[in-house]
C-alpha cells in the first residue's frame, strides 16, 4: 500500500514516477573497492560502467536494482574517505574524469537505473580552495565561510564542543588553532575537514549550486551527508548537559533542509535521503517532510551509517587535531596540538 506524507492510504495504490524511492531498490557503490577499471589496484567509475549488468540487465539473472547510491568520488586528499571535499565538482583522478561520471549516468539511465551521489554539506577538505583563502588572512573575502574564533581565555579551545572522532577513545575538541592568523577554526569531525559557516548566505548559494551542478549533469538525488551537523549556534556558547545542543540541530538545519528540497523541486522526480544521526525520534522526523515547516516532500529522513561503505560513525577515528595555540598549554581542556598543513 503506498502513502502519502501524512500516512494516509493514496487511492489505488499505485506509485508515481516521482515517488520512485519509496518503492525503489537502492544498491551503493563504494567505488574505490568495487572495480578497477585501470589496473592501478583502486576502484572506479568506469569499474562501475563495466558492472551494471550485474546490477540490472532488465533480466531475472541480474540484481534487478533501480538505483545507485555512489559514496564520495569528489576530488579529495582522502584523509577521511573521501569525504573531506577539495572540489564538489568534480572527480577525482583516482576514480576518473567528470566525462566518466557523464558516460556511467548515461548507461545507467539507458538500464532503467537511476543515480544518486553522497552531497557532503557540513564542511570541506582544509585543501578546498574556499578553505585556503579563508585561512590566508582575518580580513579574507571567505574568511566568514569557515567558523573562527579566537582562543578561550586559558588558551584553550573557543568553548567545549568535540569533535565526533574521539583520538583512542579520547574526547577530541572540535577546534584546531592556526598560527598563521592567530584563531581557532571549527571542525565537527576531522581537523582535515573545517565546518562551513551556514549562516553565511555565500555558503548556503555556493552549496546549493553544487546540488544544481549535479542535478543537471542528470542525477536523480543525493545521500547528504550528518545533516543534524549543518549550522552552529552564532555565539559559539558551551553544550550544557541537559539543554538542547549547540553545535548540532538547530533552526538553521533545518532552514538549509528546506532550501535543499526548494532546489529539488525544480527538477522533476528527485529526491535526498539525509544521515541525520539524532536519537530523538521528534527531532529527526522534524528533517522529514512536512516535519520541517515549508517544506514539500517527505523526501529526506533519517539514515543510519552508510552498509558497506564507511559513514561517519564508522570511519576512522584517528588524526584529529587539538587546539592550543603554542606557547599557552597544555590545558585540560586541550592537552596537544596538531595543525594540519595544506
Amino acid at each position: 500500500m503506498e502513502v502519502d506524507a501524512k500516512g494516509e492510504a493514496v487511492a489505488g495504490g499505485s506509485a508515481s514516477v516521482d515517488d520512485w524511492w519509496r518503492h525503489g531498490v537502492v544498491y551503493q557503490i563504494y567505488p574505490r573497492s568495487f572495480q578497477d577499471a585501470t589496473g592501478d589496484g583502486v576502484g572506479d567509475l568506469p569499474g562501475i560502467l563495466q558492472r551494471l549488468d550485474h546490477l540490472n540487465d532488465g533480466t531475472p539473472e541480474s540484481l534487478g536494482v533501480d538505483a545507485v547510491w555512489l559514496s564520495p568520488f569528489y576530488r579529495s586528499p582522502m584523509a577521511d574517505f573521501g569525504y573531506d571535499v577539495a572540489d564538489h565538482c568534480d572527480v577525482d583522478p583516482l576514480f576518473g574524469t567528470l566525462a566518466d561520471f557523464d558516460a556511467l549516468v548515461e548507461a545507467c539511465n539507458g538500464r532503467g537505473i537511476r543515480v544518486v551521489v553522497d552531497f557532503v554539506p557540513n564542511h570541506t577538505s582544509h585543501r578546498h580552495p574556499w578553505f585556503l583563502e579563508s585561512r590566508s588572512s582575518r580580513n579574507s573575502p571567505k574568511r566568514d565561510w569557515y567558523v573562527w574564533a579566537d582562543p578561550g581565555p586559558d588558551g584553550g579551545p573557543p568553548n567545549n564542543w568535540l569533535s565526533e572522532f574521539p583520538l583512542e577513545g579520547s574526547p577530541v575538541p572540535a577546534w584546531t588553532f592556526d598560527q598563521a592568523t592567530g584563531q581557532c577554526y571549527l571542525h565537527s569531525f576531522l581537523a582535515q575537514q573545517p565546518d562551513l559557516n551556514w549562516l553565511n548566505p555565500e555558503v548556503r548559494r555556493a552549496m546549493t549550486d553544487v546540488l544544481r551542478f549535479w542535478l543537471d549533469r542528470g542525477v536523480d538525488g543525493f545521500r547528504i551527508d550528518a545533516v543534524h551537523r549543518i549550522g552552529h549556534d552564532p555565539d559559539l556558547r558551551d553544550n550544557i548537559d541537559g539543554e538542547p545542543r549547540r553545535d548540532e540541530d538547530l533552526e538553521v538545519t533545518l532552514e538549509a533542509v528546506r532550501e535543499f528540497r526548494r532546489v529539488l523541486d525544480a527538477y522533476e522526480a528527485k529526491m535526498a535521503v539525509g544521515e541525520v544521526y539524532l536519537l530523538d525520534p521528534e527531532r529527526w522526523i522534524a528533517t522529514t517532510g512536512t516535519g520541517a515547516t515549508g517544506s514539500t516532500s517527505s523526501s529526506t529522513s533519517r539514515s543510519s551509517a552508510s552498509p558497506g561503505g564507511p559513514g561517519h560513525s564508522e570511519r576512522q577515528r584517528s588524526g584529529s587535531s587539538r587546539c592550543c595555540p603554542p606557547g599557552r598549554g597544555p590545558t585540560t581542556r586541550s592537552p596537544t596540538t596538531t595543525i594540519p598543513e595544506p
